[in-house]
Protein backbone atom coordinates (compact mmCIF):
# COMPACT_ATOMS: atom_id res chain seq x y z
CA UNK A 1 0.00 0.00 0.00
CA UNK A 2 1.30 3.45 -0.95
CA UNK A 3 0.95 6.32 1.52
CA UNK A 4 2.87 9.51 2.33
CA UNK A 5 5.47 7.65 4.40
CA UNK A 6 6.26 5.06 1.73
CA UNK A 7 5.84 7.21 -1.39
CA UNK A 8 8.93 6.48 -3.55
CA UNK A 9 9.66 10.03 -4.72
CA UNK A 10 12.93 9.13 -6.51
CA UNK A 11 11.18 6.37 -8.44
CA UNK A 12 8.31 8.70 -9.38
CA UNK A 13 10.74 11.31 -10.72
CA UNK A 14 12.59 8.65 -12.71
CA UNK A 15 9.28 7.33 -14.05
CA UNK A 16 8.10 10.80 -15.11
CA UNK A 17 11.28 11.47 -17.08
CA UNK A 18 11.24 8.04 -18.72
CA UNK A 19 7.55 8.46 -19.59
CA UNK A 20 8.11 11.87 -21.16
CA UNK A 21 11.06 10.70 -23.26
CA UNK A 22 9.93 7.07 -23.72
CA UNK A 23 13.62 6.31 -23.43
CA UNK A 24 15.55 5.21 -20.32
CA UNK A 25 18.86 6.59 -21.57
CA UNK A 26 17.47 10.07 -22.27
CA UNK A 27 15.79 10.06 -18.86
CA UNK A 28 19.11 9.18 -17.26
CA UNK A 29 20.85 12.04 -19.07
CA UNK A 30 18.15 14.47 -17.94
CA UNK A 31 18.47 13.43 -14.29
CA UNK A 32 22.25 12.94 -14.30
CA UNK A 33 22.21 9.20 -13.60
CA UNK A 34 22.80 6.05 -15.65
CA UNK A 35 20.24 4.32 -17.84
CA UNK A 36 20.48 1.33 -15.51
CA UNK A 37 19.56 3.49 -12.51
CA UNK A 38 16.41 4.73 -14.25
CA UNK A 39 15.42 1.17 -15.23
CA UNK A 40 15.99 0.03 -11.65
CA UNK A 41 13.83 2.81 -10.19
CA UNK A 42 11.02 2.11 -12.68
CA UNK A 43 11.08 -1.63 -11.87
CA UNK A 44 10.93 -0.85 -8.14
CA UNK A 45 7.92 1.40 -8.75
CA UNK A 46 6.13 -1.23 -10.84
CA UNK A 47 6.73 -3.82 -8.12
CA UNK A 48 5.50 -1.44 -5.41
CA UNK A 49 2.34 -0.55 -7.35
CA UNK A 50 1.73 -4.03 -8.70
CA UNK A 51 1.16 -2.82 -12.29
CA UNK A 52 3.14 -2.55 -15.50
CA UNK A 53 3.78 1.07 -16.39
CA UNK A 54 5.53 0.46 -19.72
CA UNK A 55 5.12 -2.04 -22.50
CA UNK A 56 8.45 -3.14 -23.88
CA UNK A 57 8.24 -4.60 -27.36
CA UNK A 58 10.87 -4.60 -30.12
CA UNK A 59 13.13 -2.39 -28.00
CA UNK A 60 10.48 0.34 -27.97
CA UNK A 61 8.94 1.83 -24.83
CA UNK A 62 5.25 2.73 -24.66
CA UNK A 63 3.08 3.69 -21.72
CA UNK A 64 0.41 1.27 -20.59
CA UNK A 65 -3.02 2.67 -19.59
CA UNK A 66 -1.84 2.57 -15.96
CA UNK A 67 1.33 4.42 -16.95
CA UNK A 68 -0.66 7.15 -18.71
CA UNK A 69 -2.81 7.71 -15.61
CA UNK A 70 0.21 7.78 -13.31
CA UNK A 71 2.12 10.21 -15.55
CA UNK A 72 -0.74 12.71 -15.35
CA UNK A 73 -0.91 12.45 -11.55
CA UNK A 74 2.88 12.61 -11.05
CA UNK A 75 3.37 15.60 -13.37
CA UNK A 76 0.60 17.57 -11.67
CA UNK A 77 1.94 16.69 -8.22
CA UNK A 78 5.52 17.69 -9.03
CA UNK A 79 4.30 20.95 -10.59
CA UNK A 80 2.51 21.81 -7.34
CA UNK A 81 5.66 21.04 -5.33
CA UNK A 82 7.73 23.32 -7.58
CA UNK A 83 5.11 26.09 -7.26
CA UNK A 84 5.19 25.82 -3.48
CA UNK A 85 8.99 25.81 -3.31
CA UNK A 86 9.24 28.83 -5.60
CA UNK A 87 6.86 30.88 -3.49
CA UNK A 88 8.02 30.16 0.08
CA UNK A 89 8.21 33.88 0.85
CA UNK A 90 5.20 35.52 -0.80
CA UNK A 91 6.38 39.02 0.12
CA UNK A 92 9.81 38.69 -1.46
CA UNK A 93 10.00 39.99 -5.01
CA UNK A 94 13.43 38.46 -5.62
CA UNK A 95 13.52 35.28 -7.66
CA UNK A 96 12.05 34.03 -10.90
CA UNK A 97 8.91 34.82 -12.85
CA UNK A 98 7.81 32.63 -15.76
CA UNK A 99 5.61 34.40 -18.33
CA UNK A 100 3.83 32.48 -21.06
CA UNK A 101 2.71 34.08 -24.32
CA UNK A 102 2.42 33.35 -28.02
CA UNK A 103 5.36 33.88 -30.36
CA UNK A 104 3.68 36.87 -32.01
CA UNK A 105 3.01 38.67 -28.73
CA UNK A 106 6.48 37.78 -27.41
CA UNK A 107 8.19 39.30 -30.44
CA UNK A 108 6.15 42.49 -30.55
CA UNK A 109 4.02 44.03 -27.85
CA UNK A 110 4.91 41.91 -24.80
CA UNK A 111 8.67 42.15 -25.35
CA UNK A 112 8.55 45.92 -24.92
CA UNK A 113 6.58 45.74 -21.67
CA UNK A 114 8.50 42.80 -20.23
CA UNK A 115 11.79 44.63 -20.82
CA UNK A 116 10.50 47.86 -19.27
CA UNK A 117 9.21 45.85 -16.29
CA UNK A 118 12.64 44.28 -15.85
CA UNK A 119 14.32 47.69 -15.93
CA UNK A 120 12.22 48.68 -12.92
CA UNK A 121 12.51 45.32 -11.11
CA UNK A 122 15.95 43.89 -12.06
CA UNK A 123 15.90 41.63 -8.99
CA UNK A 124 13.26 39.47 -10.73
CA UNK A 125 14.61 36.93 -13.21
CA UNK A 126 12.13 36.69 -16.08
CA UNK A 127 11.75 33.63 -18.29
CA UNK A 128 9.42 33.79 -21.29
CA UNK A 129 7.80 30.47 -22.25
CA UNK A 130 6.07 30.07 -25.59
CA UNK A 131 2.45 28.92 -25.69
CA UNK A 132 0.38 28.39 -28.82
CA UNK A 133 -2.63 30.43 -29.97
CA UNK A 134 -5.83 28.76 -28.73
CA UNK A 135 -3.81 26.45 -26.44
CA UNK A 136 -6.21 24.86 -23.97
CA UNK A 137 -3.92 23.47 -21.26
CA UNK A 138 -1.45 25.95 -19.72
CA UNK A 139 1.41 24.28 -17.77
CA UNK A 140 1.48 24.96 -14.04
CA UNK A 141 5.15 26.01 -14.14
CA UNK A 142 4.06 29.19 -15.96
CA UNK A 143 3.30 31.93 -13.40
CA UNK A 144 1.33 34.23 -15.70
CA UNK A 145 0.10 33.40 -19.20
CA UNK A 146 -1.10 35.87 -21.83
CA UNK A 147 -3.41 33.63 -23.85
CA UNK A 148 -5.02 34.14 -27.25
CA UNK A 149 -8.28 32.24 -26.90
CA UNK A 150 -9.84 31.02 -23.66
CA UNK A 151 -7.76 28.26 -22.07
CA UNK A 152 -9.09 25.38 -20.02
CA UNK A 153 -10.03 26.61 -16.55
CA UNK A 154 -8.77 25.07 -13.31
CA UNK A 155 -7.99 26.45 -9.86
CA UNK A 156 -6.09 29.38 -11.39
CA UNK A 157 -7.63 32.78 -12.05
CA UNK A 158 -8.66 33.77 -15.56
CA UNK A 159 -9.01 37.45 -16.45
CA UNK A 160 -10.49 38.45 -19.79
CA UNK A 161 -8.45 41.25 -21.36
CA UNK A 162 -10.54 41.83 -24.45
CA UNK A 163 -10.61 41.36 -28.20
CA UNK A 164 -8.78 43.97 -30.31
CA UNK A 165 -9.93 44.67 -33.84
CA UNK A 166 -8.27 43.30 -36.98
CA UNK A 167 -7.32 45.52 -39.91
CA UNK A 168 -5.17 45.29 -43.07
CA UNK A 169 -1.58 46.52 -42.69
CA UNK A 170 1.34 46.84 -45.08
CA UNK A 171 4.71 48.50 -45.42
CA UNK A 172 4.51 52.20 -46.36
CA UNK A 173 6.85 51.37 -49.26
CA UNK A 174 3.91 49.62 -50.97
CA UNK A 175 1.89 52.82 -51.12
CA UNK A 176 2.53 55.45 -53.75
CA UNK A 177 1.67 59.05 -53.07
CA UNK A 178 -1.49 58.78 -55.14
CA UNK A 179 -2.70 55.66 -53.35
CA UNK A 180 -3.02 56.92 -49.80
CA UNK A 181 -6.81 56.74 -50.05
CA UNK A 182 -8.06 53.47 -51.43
CA UNK A 183 -11.23 51.48 -51.70
CA UNK A 184 -11.49 47.98 -50.29
CA UNK A 185 -12.17 46.64 -53.78
CA UNK A 186 -8.65 47.71 -54.81
CA UNK A 187 -7.16 45.06 -52.53
CA UNK A 188 -6.78 42.79 -55.56
CA UNK A 189 -3.79 44.87 -56.67
CA UNK A 190 -1.79 43.59 -53.68
CA UNK A 191 -0.43 40.24 -52.52
CA UNK A 192 -2.37 38.93 -49.52
CA UNK A 193 -0.32 37.54 -46.63
CA UNK A 194 -2.09 34.76 -44.73
CA UNK A 195 -1.22 33.08 -41.41
CA UNK A 196 -2.47 30.07 -39.49
CA UNK A 197 -4.94 32.01 -37.32
CA UNK A 198 -6.52 34.85 -39.27
CA UNK A 199 -8.82 34.31 -42.24
CA UNK A 200 -9.13 37.01 -44.86
CA UNK A 201 -12.50 35.54 -45.83
CA UNK A 202 -14.41 37.25 -42.99
CA UNK A 203 -12.89 40.63 -43.82
CA UNK A 204 -13.75 40.30 -47.51
CA UNK A 205 -17.30 39.20 -46.80
CA UNK A 206 -17.85 42.18 -44.47
CA UNK A 207 -16.54 44.74 -46.96
CA UNK A 208 -17.88 43.18 -50.16
CA UNK A 209 -14.59 42.14 -51.73
CA UNK A 210 -14.74 39.31 -54.27
CA UNK A 211 -12.19 36.70 -53.16
CA UNK A 212 -11.91 35.38 -56.73
CA UNK A 213 -10.34 38.71 -57.67
CA UNK A 214 -7.27 37.94 -55.51
CA UNK A 215 -4.59 36.28 -57.61
CA UNK A 216 -1.50 36.70 -55.43
CA UNK A 217 -1.21 35.01 -52.01
CA UNK A 218 1.55 34.03 -49.55
CA UNK A 219 0.85 31.62 -46.68
CA UNK A 220 2.81 31.55 -43.41
CA UNK A 221 2.30 29.18 -40.46
CA UNK A 222 2.42 31.92 -37.81
CA UNK A 223 1.22 35.49 -37.35
CA UNK A 224 4.69 36.78 -36.42
CA UNK A 225 6.06 35.53 -39.74
CA UNK A 226 3.18 37.12 -41.63
CA UNK A 227 3.75 40.48 -39.90
CA UNK A 228 7.47 40.27 -40.62
CA UNK A 229 6.71 39.66 -44.30
CA UNK A 230 4.41 42.70 -44.30
CA UNK A 231 7.16 44.92 -42.83
CA UNK A 232 9.43 43.73 -45.67
CA UNK A 233 6.91 44.92 -48.25
CA UNK A 234 5.81 41.46 -49.41
CA UNK A 235 2.10 42.29 -49.27
CA UNK A 236 -0.83 43.05 -46.99
CA UNK A 237 -1.40 41.21 -43.70
CA UNK A 238 -4.46 41.16 -41.47
CA UNK A 239 -3.53 41.72 -37.85
CA UNK A 240 -4.71 43.29 -34.60
CA UNK A 241 -3.74 46.25 -32.43
CA UNK A 242 -1.68 44.29 -29.91
CA UNK A 243 0.39 42.69 -32.64
CA UNK A 244 1.02 45.68 -34.91
CA UNK A 245 0.63 48.95 -33.01
CA UNK A 246 4.33 49.24 -32.18
CA UNK A 247 5.24 48.55 -35.83
CA UNK A 248 2.83 51.32 -36.84
CA UNK A 249 4.30 53.72 -34.27
CA UNK A 250 7.82 52.89 -35.54
CA UNK A 251 6.74 53.55 -39.15
CA UNK A 252 7.31 49.97 -40.34
CA UNK A 253 3.61 49.39 -41.04
CA UNK A 254 0.59 51.48 -41.94
CA UNK A 255 -3.12 50.73 -42.05
CA UNK A 256 -4.09 50.12 -45.65
CA UNK A 257 -7.77 50.85 -44.89
CA UNK A 258 -9.54 52.03 -41.78
CA UNK A 259 -11.87 49.06 -42.10
CA UNK A 260 -11.64 46.79 -39.04
CA UNK A 261 -13.37 43.55 -38.13
CA UNK A 262 -13.65 41.93 -34.70
CA UNK A 263 -11.21 39.23 -33.61
CA UNK A 264 -12.72 35.75 -33.44
CA UNK A 265 -11.19 35.14 -30.00
CA UNK A 266 -10.36 37.25 -26.96
CA UNK A 267 -7.13 37.54 -25.00
CA UNK A 268 -6.99 36.23 -21.43
CA UNK A 269 -4.58 36.50 -18.53
CA UNK A 270 -4.12 33.31 -16.48
CA UNK A 271 -2.58 33.69 -13.02
CA UNK A 272 -2.31 31.64 -9.82
CA UNK A 273 -5.22 31.28 -7.43
CA UNK A 274 -5.42 34.16 -4.96
CA UNK A 275 -3.90 32.11 -2.13
CA UNK A 276 -0.80 31.39 -4.26
CA UNK A 277 -0.23 34.92 -5.52
CA UNK A 278 3.12 36.43 -4.61
CA UNK A 279 4.09 40.09 -4.53
CA UNK A 280 6.08 39.84 -7.76
CA UNK A 281 3.14 38.18 -9.55
CA UNK A 282 0.75 40.86 -8.33
CA UNK A 283 3.14 43.60 -9.45
CA UNK A 284 3.51 42.12 -12.92
CA UNK A 285 -0.24 41.50 -13.21
CA UNK A 286 -0.93 45.18 -12.51
CA UNK A 287 1.82 46.21 -14.93
CA UNK A 288 0.60 44.09 -17.83
CA UNK A 289 -3.09 44.87 -17.27
CA UNK A 290 -2.33 48.60 -17.39
CA UNK A 291 -0.43 48.03 -20.63
CA UNK A 292 -3.37 46.07 -22.07
CA UNK A 293 -5.86 48.72 -21.05
CA UNK A 294 -3.77 51.35 -22.82
CA UNK A 295 -3.76 49.28 -26.02
CA UNK A 296 -7.44 48.41 -25.93
CA UNK A 297 -8.64 51.89 -25.05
Amino acid sequence: MIDRRTLPLASLRAFESAAQHLHMGKAGSELGVTQGAISHQVRLLEERLGVSLFSRAHNTLALTPAGIRLLTAVSQGLDLIVDGARNLDPQNINGSLVIGCTETIATSWAAQHICSFYEKYPEITITVAEIQPLQKVIPHDIDIAICYGKPQTDERLLTKIGAPTLFPVCSPTLLNQGRQRMRAQELSSFTLIHDGQVSWMRWMEQYGVDITSIDSNIYFPSTSQAIRAATLGAGVALSNTLETQQFIIDGQLVKLFDKPIDEEHSYYLMSPAQRNNTTKIKIFMEWILNACNARFS
